[in-house]
């Protein structure tokens, strides 16, 4: 997933503007780059806005008394005294500051922000993120981070806090950045200089903390680590769309079809070997039939087929079946014990089918007596259900042929 990013520079207006952009992939590779308006920009999934050090201001805080939800409505009347504009025109953005107790608030002017939404909506480039370029040079312990373009630039002083500085040369640094260290409780032990041309000579500043240099700085990769604010807070959150996390949830996504697979594949094997043993159980059902009653016999049933030959069989030879009246009425009377006498309307016995018409007080009753006699090994079937007013009759049919 290809992501775009958009800078907005102090000297954006409007949609007729010119911004620098850039397509990196996911890792932050740069694809694409160039300058151009919004409407010629690459379409992208997913575009996020990086608006200029000078746009945005960053101040430490108490948290204001009350609700979180209370936060918004209170948080640009204390950004007016920094911001010095009117608080109908303030966007704040609160985040917890590095500092035990303190909030950070990036104030950013409202009238611009709505400006660059209804531009970058109109181009078909809905921002889910903007970020203020101030939070986004990497930042080592103890150390602040410069970035400097040979007359002006930015400073980033801690994980939440960071400010545009003013100008400054070779032999002068930034008044700002001076004031800065002298107001700092805990100074930085050096500040790390990153120039955004390479070519560009290092300054020569004479400093109450050691200056170093290091990699020259590129918003166009530099990584946006995601505790870095999202400017889009409050009235200007972005609807949430469905897929955006889809790239982080793809491992969990590959696990699972990875498990759903083997879970298919396993269910498929276990119903295979189970045909293939129906199959086998099946033809030596078959085979014993046939060496029993001959190899001319017609299988329809070969369980059912089996079992009454058997009683033909006993019968033949004066043993009785278990299907014969009244080894069937034997078995059947076990079953229906507890079941009053006087509840039995009826019974009918019909090659090796018992039918008795009962007579309940509830239906749900019958269930109960199916299942007892189910247990003693018969077959029960429960029919032709009425309702009497007094209770409840049906008829139950009673045989040995549980297998069929």
């Amino acid at each position: 997933m290809n992501i775009l990013r958009i800078y907005f520079s102090s000297h954006w207006r409007d949609s007729a503007s010119p911004c620098p952009w850039a397509v990196c992939d996911e890792s932050g590779i740069v694809q694409q780059q160039g300058e151009s308006t919004l409407a010629d920009m690459p379409k992208s999934h997913v575009s996020i806005a990086i608006i200029a050090a000078e746009r945005v201001l960053i101040f430490t805080t108490q948290p204001p008394a009350g609700n979180k939800r209370l936060w918004q409505t209170a948080l640009p009347f204390i950004a007016e005294e920094h911001a010095l504009s009117e608080p109908d025109d303030l966007h704040t953005v609160p985040t917890p500051a590095a500092e035990s107790g303190l909030i950070s608030v990036s104030v950013i002017s409202k009238s611009w922000l709505k400006q660059i939404i209804a531009a970058t909506t109109a181009a078909n480039l809905p921002l889910r993120r903007m970020v203020a370029e101030t939070l986004l040079p990497e930042l080592k312990p103890d150390t602040w981070t410069l970035v400097w373009n040979g007359s002006n630039g930015f400073l980033r002083t801690s994980t939440t806090t960071g400010l545009a500085l003013d100008n400054g040369d070779q032999q002068t640094p930034p008044m700002s950045l001076l004031l800065s260290l002298q107001a700092e409780k805990n100074p930085p032990q050096s500040i790390t200089l990153r120039l955004t041309e390479p070519a560009t000579a290092l300054p020569e500043w004479h400093l109450a903390v050691a200056l170093s240099a290091g990699a020259a700085w590129n918003w166009r990769n530099a990584p946006i680590s995601n505790d870095v604010p999202n400017l889009l807070w409050g009235n200007f959150t972005p609807p949430i769309r469905l897929f955006d996390n889809l790239a982080k949830l793809r491992p969990a996504l590959y696990i699972l079809l990875i498990a759903f697979l083997i879970e298919v594949a396993g269910t498929h094997i276990e119903w295979l070997m189970l045909a293939h043993e129906k199959t086998t159980l099946k033809q030596q059902m078959e085979q014993t039939f046939r060496n029993t009653f001959g190899d001319d016999s017609a299988l329809i049933n070969p369980p059912l087929q089996m079992q009454r030959n058997l009683a033909t069989l006993r019968h033949g030879t004066g043993v009785a079946d278990d299907s014969d009246f009244l080894a069937l009425l034997d078995t059947t009377a076990q079953g229906l014990g507890g079941v009053n006498e006087r509840a039995i309307r009826g019974l009918n016995y019909d090659s090796g089918r018992l039918e008795l018409d009962l007579k309940l007080p509830r239906a749900e009753e019958f269930k109960a007596v199916a299942q007892k006699l189910q247990n003693s090994g018969l077959r029960a079937t429960i029919t032709e259900v009425h309702d009497l007013g007094d209770g409840t009759q049906a008829k139950l049919t009673l045989s040995q042929e549980a297998l069929r």
